[in-house]
């Protein structure tokens, strides 16, 4: 039902009559569109009409306007952040598939450098190594041929048959004197200092290209063997007294030894100091 105030209840009043005596059967109005209560909707003809009153305005119904609803605010869509690009080098005009292929080239190109630098290293090194060869199978030569052997072994010295002849040279200084460390070691002798003697040297190659051994004066021991066998010459020489209390003597620290070869075999000197 709708709300009427005082005044509008008198017009109201005065209208319904006045609807029955001039508008019998006609509809009431409404201006919201809503349909009346059943009393109201028929108005009922009062059996006794009344004087004509004065005509009075249709009220107009007021009604409690419907409330508009308050709009809910649109969320506004979030937009999603696309990556930003990354700013090109000004004026490089370069793509960025240039720019990834830019480092690639560049270590091609240094790997093909070092490569080269590698090579040119190897072949100097080939090159010093192939005239370092010449230069020591030259002095090898020089040294052979220099070698003044007398004719035959001096009185008091060994032949050692089958060996001499000329091509006599420098070989297994080192291991002669290895082996006789380790057969002192073997002893339970410490270990002698080595050193190359170029006289000693010199006289076992003038011993290999007479095919003898004796002793020059500047050595302890000297030996010969057909194998070529550095542990063999100290095996030799160990089964000898006077060269055996040579090789354990403890009252020295050093060993200055010479070697040569001549074919298959092998010339000894040491001198123990």
């Amino acid at each position: 039902m709708r709300r009427w105030d005082s005044r509008s209840r008198s017009v109201a009043a005065v209208a319904v009559a006045t609807l029955v005596v001039v508008g019998v059967g006609t509809s009431a109005a409404w201006s919201d569109g809503s349909a009346p209560d059943d009393a109201a909707a028929t108005p009922s003809a009062t059996s006794t009409p009344s004087a004509t009153p004065t005509a009075s305005p249709t009220p107009t119904a007021s009604s409690t306007p419907t409330p508009t609803p308050t709009p809910k605010p649109t969320p506004k869509p979030v937009a999603s952040k696309a990556p930003a690009p990354k700013p090109a080098t000004a004026g490089s005009g370069v793509s960025s598939s240039a720019t990834k292929a830019a480092p690639a080239a560049a270590k091609t190109a240094a790997a093909k450098k070092a490569a080269a630098k590698k090579s040119a290293a190897a072949k100097a090194a080939a090159k010093k190594a192939a005239a370092k060869k010449a230069a020591a199978k030259k002095s090898a030569s020089t040294s052979r041929a220099s070698v003044k052997a007398p004719a035959k072994v001096p009185s008091g010295g060994l032949v050692c048959r089958g060996s001499g002849g000329p091509g006599a040279g420098e070989q297994q200084v080192s291991a002669i004197g290895k082996a006789i460390n380790t057969y002192r070691a073997k002893h339970g002798l410490k270990k002698l200092s080595i050193s190359r003697s170029s006289t000693l040297v010199q006289h076992a190659k003038t011993m290999a290209t007479t095919g003898g051994i004796w002793h020059s004066g500047h050595e302890n021991i000297v030996a010969c063997v057909s194998n070529d066998s550095a542990t063999t010459m100290v095996t030799a020489w160990s089964k000898s007294a006077p060269h055996k209390a040579q090789m354990l003597r403890k009252d020295v620290t050093h060993m200055s030894v010479g070697g040569a070869a001549n074919g298959s075999w092998l010339f000894g000197a040491v001198l123990f100091t």
